[in-house]
């Protein structure tokens, strides 16, 4: 049997087609299956991001309750020590103030 160059030509030609098609048509498939996994993956990343991001503002929520209490109690605090301090002060001003009306009484009479 007589094999030709033109015919080896053209089933060259023919098989170097047939590969390419399945060279794209694997492409396409692995581009798709990658897309897929992809696409899910970032769906899943993305609802882990969204519970941690609702789990970081309750936990953040309690955190400013607290603080809020906390500053409250503190200023409340402010105050008392504000207001006995001041009645301190005032009580000790009256004091020096009979001392020193007595010294004057004294320092005038004699």
């Amino acid at each position: 049997m007589a094999v030709d160059d033109a015919g080896l030509e053209r089933l060259r030609a023919d098989l170097l087609t047939a590969i390419n098609a399945a060279i794209r048509d694997s492409e396409h498939r692995i581009r798709g299956e990658f897309t897929g996994a992809i696409s899910a993956s970032e769906a899943r990343l993305g609802a882990r991001i969204d519970a941690s991001a609702a789990e970081t503002r309750r936990h953040m929520g309690v955190v400013a309750e607290g603080l809020k209490s906390d500053i409250a109690l503190v200023a409340e605090g402010v105050v008392t020590l504000t207001e006995r301090l001041g009645a301190e002060m005032r009580a000790g001003v009256e004091v020096i103030d009979r001392r020193l009306l007595r010294v004057e009484t004294r320092l005038l009479s004699a």
